[in-house]
């Protein structure tokens, strides 16, 4: 199953589905995964460098851009469930995550649950773990699109002077927001030791985020799978404001690791 150029198609999930994007022709395969509150337009940039390298698919997440929201409460293994879906539909059997913020939190989670559908991760600006303060961030997030809806969480994300849009069902996003929250609970940091595909970890240098997450990734997984790079004087969506420095950074390790 495919998506028409330039044409997303709904793919049925179990019992709700999500919009997918594909594009490209060649054997190798990526499947991007956006960060909270975006969507699959978020990787415009960067999908023509990839569709040169790869068939390229993108989804928005649950509750997400135009994609469903089911009954929550969602965990991690939920959404790798999805990824797994998406790629059984597609009829892919093998490919590459490259995951943004949350994306990159699906994206090593996939890896855990679904070592063989795994050929590499690349984890942009994301994390493994989080600390009890940024929980209760989490926490008011979700909280504001359960009471504000949309406008709620991009005040609550975003600042309230933000004019930032969101689009997707505020109770999904929720859903997904503490999600992540489970990650001061229950961090996937221990587990990263389990991982045994490539992974190529990037991250701005002022990322709010911290650069220091993704340290902890890197020195958590199994040594020598990793290749690590921090970007100097960027922050949180490389893909956006430094697209051609990940390309290059993606080519070399796909020259290197990914033979």
């Amino acid at each position: 199953m495919s998506s028409a150029e330039g044409e997303p198609v709904r793919i049925e999930v179990g019992a709700h589905g999500l919009r997918c994007l594909t594009s490209g022709e060649q054997e190798r395969h990526f499947l991007c995964l956006h960060g909270l509150v975006d969507s699959l337009e978020i990787w415009d940039r960067i999908v023509p460098a990839l569709e040169q390298r790869g068939r390229v698919s993108r989804i928005d997440q649950r509750g997400h851009g135009e994609s469903d929201s089911p009954l929550g409460p969602y965990t991690r293994a939920n959404l790798a469930s999805d990824v797994i879906a998406v790629l059984d539909k597609l009829e892919v059997d093998e490919t590459i995550l490259v995951g943004h913020s949350m994306g990159g939190i699906v994206a090593m989670q996939t890896a855990l649950d679904y070592p063989t559908r795994i050929a590499g991760l690349v984890l942009i600006g994301t994390t493994s773990e989080c600390r009890g303060k940024v929980a209760d961030w989490y926490e008011r997030i979700a909280l504001a699109g359960e009471s504000e809806g949309c406008a709620g969480l991009a005040r609550s994300i975003y600042g309230e002077k933000s004019n930032k849009q969101i689009k997707g069902n505020a109770q999904g996003i929720a859903h997904m927001t503490r999600m992540l929250k489970s990650l001061y609970s229950d961090p996937i940091t221990p587990r990263l030791k389990e991982i045994s595909c490539p992974v190529l970890l990037l991250v701005g240098e002022k990322d709010p985020m911290g650069p220091k997450a993704s340290e902890i990734i890197r020195d958590a997984l199994p040594e020598g799978i990793a290749q690590f790079e921090k970007i100097a004087d960027r922050g949180h969506w490389l893909h956006i404001d430094s697209h051609e420095t990940v390309v290059r950074a993606m080519d070399d390790w796909l020259k290197g690791e990914m033979k």
